[in-house]
């Protein structure tokens, strides 16, 4: 399994697309920065860290989100269409150990996107924004990125199982992003209809974003089991899927 991990991870970093994301990570953090500044100057507001909440979520559902689907599709996939997993199984990797390190992969991957979007974020607004870097500031960015990877780790959890089961990049982009856009929507209607109150969206993956502010509380013990509770049922689900199947 450790051989499998270190051979998923290797391919992934050194894999074009993965510089690509990277890249397109950067980037748009860069234009939520440029958004901040338009907004301090528009609507006068001051406080660095309402400009961070108010343009942080617009960050995690695009600039985290995006490159994570997309990516994901493009890293994870392409051993499906080009069927060199067959090649692994035949050398005695089984399909568990498979998983489990396309899972390790994604998972690494959340983190790395996450850093570099809060880290751009973070220096554009001690820069353009003249927020005081002092110790407190610092806290509240390094909480802020254990939440959010956290939350998105939670995503990644779907994206690579979604990955597993439908096993063509283009589909499951096309699912991920479907789901992130509308999913809460569905949701929401769905309890509405049942009377459930927000039990559901509050346990969605692409809802967990929420459940964090920058320089606020977040529900740790929430954020925390929802992540869990992903991570052990889409887990069994893609194990079954896979060991119930024929290598295609």
């Amino acid at each position: 399994m450790l051989n499998a991990i270190r051979a998923s991870l290797y391919k992934m970093f050194h894999d074009k697309a993965f510089w690509i994301c990277i890249a397109v990570t950067a980037a748009w953090a860069m234009i939520v920065i440029a958004a901040q500044v338009l907004t301090s100057s528009m609507r006068g507001i001051q406080d660095v860290s309402e400009l961070a909440n108010h343009w942080y979520g617009f960050i995690g559902l695009h600039s985290i989100e995006v490159p994570l689907i997309a990516s994901s599709a493009l890293l994870f996939a392409g051993e499906f269409r080009n069927k060199s997993w067959k090649l692994l199984i035949a050398k005695g990797i089984s399909k568990t150990s498979f998983y489990i390190a396309k899972l390790v992969s994604i998972l690494t991957l959340t983190v790395i996107i996450s850093f570099v979007s809060i880290l751009v974020l973070a220096i554009g607004n001690t820069t353009l924004l003249h927020a005081t870097f002092d110790l407190a500031y610092i806290g509240n960015v390094f909480l802020y990125f254990l939440e959010e990877t956290i939350a998105h780790m939670t995503i990644a959890v779907l994206i690579i199982m979604i990955i597993c089961i439908v096993k063509r990049g283009e589909v499951a982009s096309m699912i991920s992003f479907f789901l992130m856009i509308f999913g809460y929507v569905l949701l929401r209607s769905l309890e509405n209809a049942l009377g459930l109150g927000e039990f559901l969206t509050d346990i969605w993956a692409f809802s967990q974003t929420a459940f964090s502010e920058f320089g606020g509380p977040a529900d740790w013990g929430w954020v925390l089991s929802v992540f869990f509770g992903h991570l052990i049922v889409c887990s069994v689900i893609t194990i079954l899927f896979l060991n119930c199947r024929d290598v295609e």
